[in-house]
């Protein structure tokens, strides 16, 4: 009975000290950041920049973990809003800039999502430390996959004979913006993992980006998405989200 008593306490003890550790900002200050390699946040991110920032943070990652730049923090927040920054993809804008060379450079910003998700993301725990940065990240993913399938739409129209040659690939594109919808969709249904009101603001993007491409959508595409929308419905408290989802559902 005293073990079972001192056990208890040591896990109490522990499960506190670890709600101050996470609830502290060990985030690094703008100046150390840039020490180390960052690009300066004051300026837009170019591919390279991302390239060079990602570097920093999986070293950060490697030695201090609790220390990458934090969405709220007044110590780095600036750095975390570079990171997720829609001004990176002005490129998009560019008249200067041809479809087939805006189609170009954002390929390859898939890989630096990819690579920032596994930068933030705890796999030894179902909770995450970065859960806000995280919701933040996949949102930025869904806009990037989005400018992707925009752009492959307007090759699609383009009579021009480069933008020809590339339309063979719309079909790989369209994959890629499913996926990720598909695993967003897996994350929401950790309900217990994030806030109701961040996943509620995810809610919004993933309806709206379901109910824009829904009609290039194949049935077997359709029935995966319905099943993960259904799971997320069953999964969450947010009557938001269930009444979001439903609509998506009854749309198709």
């Amino acid at each position: 009975m005293k073990f079972t008593y001192l056990y208890f306490l040591m896990l109490l003890l522990i499960t506190s000290s670890c709600e101050k550790l996470y609830d502290k900002d060990h985030s690094l200050t703008a100046e150390e950041y840039k020490n180390l390699g960052m690009p300066d946040f004051l300026r837009v991110w170019s591919f390279e920049d991302y390239n060079e920032a990602c570097g920093v943070l999986d070293d950060i990652k490697y030695a201090k973990p609790l220390s990458l730049p934090k969405k709220t923090s007044k110590r780095s927040g600036m750095y975390f809003d570079r990171i997720i920054n829609l001004d990176n993809l002005d490129f998009l804008l560019e008249d200067t800039l041809s479809l087939q060379q805006k189609a170009h450079i954002i390929q390859p910003y898939v890989n630096i999502h990819k690579h920032l998700l596994r930068i933030y993301t705890d796999l030894h725990t179902r909770e995450q430390y970065y859960n806000k940065e995280l919701i933040d990240l996949y949102i930025f993913g869904l806009t990037i996959t989005q400018n992707m399938l925009d752009i492959g739409f307007q090759i699609n129209e383009s009579i021009d004979e480069e933008d020809i040659k590339m339309q063979s690939g719309f079909l790989s594109i369209q994959y890629k913006h499913l996926n990720m919808i598909l695993y967003v969709l897996g994350i929401q249904e950790k309900s217990t993992t994030f806030e109701k009101s961040d996943l509620e603001r995810l809610t919004d993007l993933v309806s709206s980006s379901i109910l824009i491409n829904k009609d290039w959508m194949e049935p077997a595409a359709v029935e995966d998405l319905k099943l993960k929308l259904q799971k997320v419905i069953d999964n969450s408290s947010s009557e938001y989200i269930i009444e979001k989802y439903n609509s998506v559902i009854e749309s198709f």
